[in-house]
């Protein structure tokens, strides 16, 4: 250690001057200048021996704990106990090792699992933790400080395999989630029974063997473009069934059109009767026609005014009756 260094040297080269001093002083007479000069040498020696210690005591035992750490105490490479933050004095001969009581943060790069199929799975996570601040000495004292290369990290790999191995590799990254707080529950249980507190683990990323991406791209690919078809002959049925009803609807529409005028021309031939055919021809005829010959045997009667006009030298036919004879069909 450099103060029980320091001590030796500072002993050497005072204890030297000390003895030089009083060799000068036993070879000089009483109350001479050279017992004086003697003398004054032996105290200069002892002086010095005092201020050189105690000055580096002083120094090496006053130790500044940083806030949120505990100080391990060793004392001849055994644990004699710890401190707390703060200004601590610690003998000289003993040396301090701290431990950070705060929430941690520690990367694992590179976790590497297997899944069902032995395929490759790669983790990388995060864990947070902490460690109770009366349990470093008991942590020191049976693991060492190197503990967390001890007990947290081979956990931390031997859980992920555990876990990941229970599926299948296209499962797994679907079931992160599960995996991560499987792994951080009995991850938390085991680390307990050294007051070491989990308080999370986060799952960054899930990665696999470049040919397994390549063959799930492509897995991918081919599905979307099965999508894509699918939804292409949805359409195309769709548009078919829909010109379907378009055609359907068209004949349905002639249909009743056809219903309907085959209606209208019953309800028109029962309407026509022999008188209101004459009607209508008689109505058809023109006025300048004077004689009309009309089939026999028909007992067709038609009205005379409606051939004989008005016409000079022409009896009334208000006046004269007229009948017409019926035509010999000749």
């Amino acid at each position: 250690m450099v103060w029980i260094g320091s001590v030796i040297i500072a002993t050497i080269v005072c204890g030297a001057a000390f003895l030089v001093g009083r060799a000068i002083r036993a070879e000089s007479q009483p109350k001479s200048p050279e017992a004086d000069r003697g003398l004054l040498i032996m105290g200069a020696a002892v002086l010095v021996w005092v201020m050189w210690v105690g000055l580096h005591t002083g120094v090496s035992a006053t130790r500044q704990v940083e806030a949120g750490h505990v100080a391990v105490v060793y004392q001849f490479g055994s644990i004699v106990g710890q401190r707390g933050e703060g200004l601590q004095f610690i003998a000289p001969w003993q040396s301090t090792a701290t431990e950070s009581i705060r929430v941690q943060r520690h990367r694992f790069e590179q976790v590497q699992a297997f899944s069902q199929e032995t395929q490759d799975v790669f983790v990388v996570a995060t864990l947070n933790y902490s460690v109770s601040p009366r349990a470093v000495q008991e942590l020191f004292r049976a693991v060492g400080p190197n503990w967390f290369d001890v007990l947290v990290e081979p956990r931390v790999q031997d859980f992920f395999k555990q876990e990941v191995v229970q599926y299948q590799t296209v499962d797994v990254a679907p079931n992160r989630e599960v995996i991560r707080t499987a792994v951080r529950d009995r991850l938390a249980e085991d680390l307990d029974q050294w007051s070491i507190t989990v308080n999370d683990l986060l799952l960054d990323e899930v990665d696999f063997q470049p040919d397994f991406k390549l063959a799930i791209e492509q897995k991918q690919i081919a599905t979307q473009d099965a999508l894509r078809e699918e939804e292409r002959i949805r359409q195309s049925r769709a548009e078919a069934d829909q010109r379907i009803e378009v055609e359907r609807g068209e004949a349905e529409a002639v249909r009743i059109a056809a219903e309907a005028q085959a209606e209208a021309n019953r309800l028109i031939a029962e309407s026509i009767t022999p008188e209101v055919i004459q009607f209508q021809a008689v109505q058809r005829l023109s006025d300048k026609i004077q004689i009309a010959l009309v089939p026999s045997g028909q007992g067709v009667i038609i009205d005379p005014t409606t051939l004989v006009g008005s016409m000079p030298g022409v009896p009334d036919p208000d006046d004269v009756p007229v009948q017409a004879s019926p035509a010999t069909g000749n």
